[in-house]
């Protein structure tokens, strides 16, 4: 049934087709009825690929997002939202937002719980990272490489003066004089 109707929609659902009526996705993303249906493994929010009218060759991608964004549908974007944050809840949900986030925040949607999701605070988690570290200070470091690369760049992020003051409080801690 899903891939039928995922087929027949042209690879659309119908939460993308409807998100321009508040009502539809008021029921469609309804907890209590569809809970069910509501996995993170298999997320109904993504852009699609649409096929331009004048153009057989060119595309452009929309999201469900997108749709009731143009159709002023302010309370559809906040259900979307919700649902977002719950259960698509991952930093690959974030391209969904790079395009309209300030529109939205122009629009006033409270987009307070989205900015402090797991979609836009990443959490790095690598065996290469240090989990805990001596200085209890937050410290935000510019990095403009591929998030796939950032693995490995820990001593090129913050350099490796981190570890030598580390050393130091350590030997320090230790010396028994």
């Amino acid at each position: 049934m899903f891939y039928k109707s995922f087929l027949e929609l042209n690879g659309a659902n119908m939460v993308s087709m409807l998100a321009f009526d508040s009502r539809s996705m008021k029921v469609l993303l309804d907890e209590k009825t569809n809970k069910d249906y509501f996995k993170e493994e298999f997320p109904i929010f993504y852009r699609n690929k649409l096929q331009k009218s004048n153009n057989r060759n060119k595309f452009f991608y929309q999201s469900a997002i997108d749709v009731a964004y143009k159709n002023n549908a302010i309370v559809a974007i906040e259900f979307i939202i919700q649902y977002i944050i719950k259960y698509q809840n991952n930093f690959t949900s974030a391209f969904l937002f790079f395009k309209n986030i300030t529109r939205l925040m122009n629009k006033g949607i409270n987009l307070s719980a989205l900015l402090g999701s797991d979609i836009f605070c990443y959490k790095i988690r690598y065996e290469e990272w240090p989990t805990t570290h001596w200085d209890k200070e937050e410290l935000i470091m510019p990095y403009n490489g591929s998030i796939f690369e950032i693995r490995h760049a820990y001593e090129a992020v913050f350099g490796d003066n981190d570890m030598k003051k580390e050393e130091n409080t350590m030997k320090s801690s230790l010396d028994i004089s």
